[in-house]
């Protein structure tokens, strides 16, 4: 069969890969010179880092989450961030938005994954510490008296299953198109009824004329969870050590967890009220200076570590 029928077949159907598809596109583009596809295959292959990406990358609609402690060992998962109710310093109409910038073939790892956790894309360790610093100001309210540990924006599972739509249906479209002008296009280099310009004009009017492109920061989704968490407490301390945690505040995680331990008669399965306030007390430190945690470590970071440990990090 020709490398068009072949390529049609496949953009039908469901089997073949979406980031195979494009490999099979770069070979038809390659041998046609088509040069704003080759351009466009290569950005879908590897990504749009600093790019304008296509429409059908967003702007997304997505929703702000975070994991929350407080006092006497209250917490809260999975919680809603009303992002209209933060100060213009957070920027919140560009948070309540995002674009997939990411390869195919990372956004198909994404999905051939476990997703019972969610997609997000977590904010920095400093925005989450400055975030709790204008909330213990009072500069906005959302949930009184509890700290933020981990914040991100989630995405729907569907959401990027579309991208991966747009782009099989735009390739399958393309070679629909070339093969309307030649349906043996590709099948050697140079030889074809398919111009270099009847090539670029096909690509322009089925791939680009069916959206116009737009700039936006780059936002990366992976699958919620923590990879390795510690599983002893040892190895806890250790973790935060090499993270460049001071040894005034291990020391003192140390004991807290001993204690709680202790108080729960021997099992510890969540983060007790010691244990609560120890991440309290980073996180009002980070708020302030990461330097005061230790030696180029942020507060966010300590509080997903430790938090993992009890799995509580995704």
């Amino acid at each position: 069969m020709a490398l068009l029928q072949d390529l049609i077949r496949d953009a039908a159907g469901e089997t073949v890969s979406t980031t195979s598809l494009l490999r099979q596109a770069r070979i038809a583009a390659t041998r046609l010179r088509i040069s704003e596809a080759l351009k466009w295959i290569e950005s879908e292959l590897q990504g749009y880092p600093d790019d304008e990406v296509p429409a059908y990358r967003g702007p997304i609609p997505v929703h702000t989450l975070g994991n929350f402690v407080g006092p006497f060992g209250s917490g809260m998962n999975n919680a809603p961030i009303a992002i209209s109710m933060l100060p213009d310093r957070f920027n919140p109409a560009r948070l309540s938005s995002t674009h997939i910038r990411q390869s195919v073939s990372e956004i198909e790892e994404i999905l051939r994954g476990d997703l019972r956790g969610g997609i997000g894309a977590p904010w920095t360790a400093d925005m989450v510490a400055q975030f709790n610093y204008h909330h213990s100001r009072g500069d906005f309210t959302l949930y009184e008296g509890m700290g933020a540990t981990r914040i991100w924006r989630s995405i729907a599972p569907s959401q990027l299953h579309a991208v991966l739509d747009s782009v099989r249906t735009r390739i399958l479209d393309f070679a629909l198109k070339l093969e309307a002008e030649d349906p043996e296009a590709g099948e050697k280099a140079g030889e074809s009824l398919v111009t270099s310009e009847k090539g670029n004009e096909i690509f322009n009017t089925v791939v680009n004329g069916a959206g116009s492109n737009v700039a936006l920061n780059s936002s990366n989704f992976t699958q919620n969870s923590y990879v390795n968490p510690p599983k002893t407490d040892d190895e806890l301390i250790e973790r935060l050590r090499q993270a460049g945690v001071n040894e005034e505040l291990l020391t003192s995680l140390a004991e807290a967890v001993a204690e709680d331990r202790t108080d729960a008669g021997g099992t510890l399965s969540e983060p007790g009220p010691r244990v609560q306030g120890w991440l309290g007390r980073v996180m009002a430190l980070g708020a302030r200076s990461s330097e005061a945690i230790g030696t180029g470590v942020a507060g966010g970071v300590v509080t997903e570590l430790v938090l993992s440990y009890f799995g509580l990090g995704g």
